[in-house]
């Protein structure tokens, strides 16, 4: 996993310097988006920057509730239910490389680098030291915003928790994780309305993947012998 994730950021920032290319494709997302009255990124934008217990809410959960929770979710599983561990795994390295695929191949700028349209980069303004600690120019592509798996791997940890258990709460944080990850990837204007739909088609893609995968390798000996 750890091996995955270096070759996942090093490709990221192989393509960091397609500008022209990425800008023009998120006025063509935005165009499509307004066509589909998907435009939302606006309002929700604008709802929070009169707030500074809304932007650092926002900041929060978009990077809280990434990689840290991600390393939080993983352990958890691995020590409580190897099985569910073994499709989020799978599901999260099947994502991540058809990440790169896109991310190479569509690179789209983020709402946060058009402050003509009134959007406002919140991490640099609020979130300084955690913003800096992310941004080591090697690892970022700045314009990987298509699909966002920040949403797409909050979907991934919220379908492992409600798999693993039936108990209300889980199932509420199941729930609650994607949910709050699109709003944040929205409300920080990191990323598109698409962008999360995107992230959220990829990764649920992925799971089906690495479900399938799972029943086909990991048998039970009973099974074999029926086979």
């Amino acid at each position: 996993m750890a091996a995955a994730a270096l070759v996942y950021y090093l490709v990221r920032g192989a393509v960091s310097d397609r500008a022209e290319e990425a800008f023009q494709r998120a006025r063509d997302i935005l165009d499509l988006e307004q066509r589909l009255r998907l435009d939302w990124e606006a309002a929700i934008h604008e709802a929070i920057l009169h707030s500074d217990a809304l932007i650092d809410l926002a900041n929060g959960t978009y990077f809280w509730g990434h990689m840290p929770l991600l390393i939080v979710v993983a352990l958890w599983l691995w020590r409580s239910d190897r099985a569910t561990w073994r499709i989020f795994r799978s599901a999260l390295l099947v994502s991540a490389a058809i990440g790169m695929v896109s991310y190479y191949l569509f690179p789209t700028a983020p709402p946060r680098l058009m402050p003509e349209l009134g959007y406002v980069d919140t991490l640099a303004i609020r979130a300084a030291p955690a913003y800096q600690a992310q941004e080591v120019g090697l690892f970022v592509n700045p314009y990987a915003a298509l699909p966002s798996l920040h949403v797409g791997w909050a979907l991934l940890a919220g379908l492992a928790l409600w798999r693993m258990s039936e108990r209300r709460w889980t199932r509420l944080l199941a729930v609650a994780i994607p949910l709050s990850q699109s709003w944040a990837v929205v409300a920080t204007a990191n990323h598109w309305t698409l962008d999360a739909f995107a992230g959220m088609g990829v990764c649920a893609i992925a799971w089906i993947l690495a479900v399938l995968f799972t029943r086909l390798t990991f048998r039970s000996p009973v099974q074999i012998q029926r086979s």
